[in-house]
């Protein structure tokens, strides 16, 4: 082509370029503004080095993305993708100018630009096939999603298109440098000139078309994430999941508590709904949706996303100072039926690939109803009314707190004046009958290893958990104080508790009231500690067949997946074996987030549910390290009708009765 062609194509693309980028620059600059009008978050700052390997490690290196197989596509497409932009700068440039950068000459360059590219194409097939055809129940076939992937293709077949009509018109044929240009070349052998310079024309300019669509429709798309993961990733949290945000509830200028409306959410959490990539990872580890509750977390992310999209311009009018409000989350947004369904497990943020903090948000949208509204089901004031008036959520009188462990030698704080171990019982193992006997099997081990530990008996409080779940900061914090005042009045700086509600608020949140206890331990890490010092030596074996339930606030909370097999391994005649879903993707048993004080809907119960997978797995025996997750797997086995089949213990009840001095 002649110097002013080329000139003439150079301003036609600056032109398209320019309006697409302007489009582009304007939805991510108005998105900008909608987050820096939200709440502040104090909490993401500070420790560059730990933001920055977590950007190499999960957006570069796409660790969370790959922790699913069918993760590999969305790597080769990313950085597929990547390679692709690069390789752009000397495609554009070279139909601009008829010039090829220097190093566009390199065969080297030449085959990694061609085998990317094929790479990404497979890919995009690939992924059409799974969404349209396979149709997976966490993918929807939306048009977006297949007009982003035409895009993609569309991209990558018009790069070889126009490379392989070049080089026919350049009277040359690539070689193993670029396989698929050459093979296309080879077809367009004998077109006439005109007909080839054509072809490269139209298939240059729908790639810069393409482009430019996927410019603009980036920000106002679910592709937004392509920015936002990247942003998400950095400022992740970096204090412990288990963590809820504190309330200021001395703050005299505080017209509500929690989040009822769309600038009540602090910006990242705001940020996480244009990170969220509807990859529905979560929705499918998701218990409430899987059991047919209105819940999905997805969603959850979604809305949040699309609402702020919709108050934008009167969020920034109400920033400005203009009398204006944006409309409540719960107008038409959001229903209080779905924000209860939650379980608090984080099987959502742990699958999430994008670091996206489910929990939090709608932990503060029951604040919000709580609080400010003063709205719950029935049963949930009920809970609340009984902690207020007796400690525990089940409304038994508080005197009643020690009788689990009469007949014990077993101290009160009160009368001992001091020991190195408080061992704190909870509400569950204090006045549960089944649950009791994990509370006298754990002190049994204590006794027989000789630790020296004392309980609160009825001077014991509640920890405050469940009123903090769901969405009483007020009561919780009121309990907090009380054990904080009780604990220093006892000099309690190591804590041992049965109870992973309990172990995760005194270990993650009650620091943030000014207490931080010496040592947290919860009984199976405790136990399994005894254990390996010789302390501990379980004689008698069981012969039995079991699986383990990991609990949500000791597993994904806390990350103790190990301590609880180890027991298990250690007693003689115990097979283990695992059920499907273990570990970090171990499926919650519904009582957490105050699921078990809750009536359920849905199609069927959590528990139900996750007790036919313990069954699947031809144990004989479910052992839990929780008090609740026990309550739940005893009445899940029995809705089965399988309670004589498949018998719940703790895994502290089953080494005392391996140890012989326990027993």
């Amino acid at each position: 082509m002649s110097s002013t062609a080329y000139g003439v194509q150079a301003l036609v693309f600056l032109g398209v370029f320019a309006a697409a980028f302007g489009l582009f620059y304007q939805a991510v600059r108005d998105r900008i503004r909608f987050l820096r009008a939200a709440a502040p978050d104090p909490t993401r700052q500070g420790h560059p080095k730990e933001r920055w390997r977590s950007f190499v490690v999960y957006v570069l290196g796409q660790r969370k993305v790959l922790a699913e197989p069918s993760g590999m596509l969305h790597v080769l497409i990313f950085w597929g993708f990547l390679v692709l932009v690069w390789g752009d700068l000397d495609f554009i440039g070279y139909h601009l100018s008829g010039w090829h950068l220097p190093w566009a000459l390199s065969p080297v360059y030449a085959f990694v630009q061609e085998l990317f590219s094929a790479l990404v194409l497979v890919a995009v097939l690939a992924g059409l096939w799974r969404r349209y055809g396979l149709r997976p129940m966490r993918l929807e076939a939306s048009a977006e999603a297949g007009l982003i992937l035409a895009l993609i293709a569309l991209i990558v077949l018009t790069y070889y298109t126009a490379n392989a009509a070049d080089a026919v018109r350049a009277g040359w044929l690539p070689g193993w440098e670029a396989p698929v240009a050459s093979g296309l070349a080879r077809l367009l052998q004998g077109w006439p000139g005109r007909a080839l310079l054509a072809l490269s024309l139209t298939a240059f300019w729908l790639h810069v078309l393409c482009i430019c669509a996927f410019l603009v429709l980036i920000p106002r798309s679910k592709h937004a994430h392509m920015l936002a993961a990247m942003c998400n990733w950095y400022f992740r949290r970096l204090d412990p999941p288990g963590r809820l945000r504190k309330l200021d509830l001395d703050d005299e200028q505080a017209e509500s508590f929690g989040a009822g409306h769309i600038e009540q959410f602090t910006w990242k959490q705001l940020l996480d709904g244009f990170a969220c990539t509807e990859c529905g990872r979560c929705h499918i580890q998701c218990p409430a949706t899987l059991t047919g509750k209105p819940l999905s977390p997805k969603y959850v992310m979604l809305k949040m996303k699309d609402h702020l999209v919709a108050q934008g311009p009167s969020l920034l009018a109400q920033a400005a100072g203009a009398e204006t409000a944006t409309e409540p989350l719960f107008a038409r947004m959001f229903s209080e039926e779905e924000i209860w369904a939650c379980t608090t497990c984080r099987a959502c943020e742990e699958a999430c690939p994008v670091a996206n903090e489910h929990v939090q948000a709608i932990v503060d949208m029951r604040r919000y109803l709580v609080l400010t509204e003063g709205k719950a089901a029935p049963e949930v004031h009920k809970v609340f009314a009984n902690l207020e008036r007796q400690s525990n959520e089940w409304g038994l009188n508080r005197r009643d707190r020690a009788a689990w462990a009469q007949g014990l030698p077993v101290r009160t704080l009160a009368e001992a004046g001091r020991a190195e171990y408080l061992f704190y019982v909870g509400s569950a193992a204090s006045f549960d009958a089944r649950n009791q006997k994990i509370a006298q099997a754990f002190a049994k081990l204590l006794l027989a290893a000789g630790v020296d530990f004392a309980i609160l008996g009825v001077e014991e409080e509640s920890d405050g958990d469940s009123a903090r779940r769901l969405g009483n900061e007020f009561l919780y914090q009121e309990f907090v104080q009380r054990n904080i005042a009780l604990f220093a009045r006892y000099g309690v700086r190591k804590i041992l508790t049965t109870d992973p509600h309990a172990y995760n608020t005194f270990k993650n949140e009650y620091p943030d009231f000014g207490y931080q206890a010496d040592e947290v331990w919860h009984s199976t890490e405790f136990a399994a500690k005894l254990l390996r010092e010789g302390r501990l030596r379980p004689r008698q074996p069981l012969r039995r067949r079991v699986t383990y339930h990991d609990s949500c606030y000791l597993g994904r909370y806390n990350g103790m997946y190990d301590a609880p097999r180890e027991i298990l391994r250690s007693i003689p005649g115990v097979e283990l074996v695992e059920m499907e879903r273990s570990r970090n993707h171990s499926m919650c048993c519904g009582a957490g987030g105050g699921g078990m004080f809750k009536e359920e809907g849905g199609r069927q119960r959590i528990n139900v549910l996750r007790a036919s997978q313990a069954l699947a797995t031809g144990a004989e025996v479910v052992s839990t390290a929780c008090p609740y997750c026990m309550t739940m797997l005893l009445d899940g086995t029995k809705a089965h009708g399988a309670e004589d089949r498949l018998q719940t213990y703790d895994v502290i009840e089953l080494l005392a009765a391996a140890v012989a001095d326990a027993g």
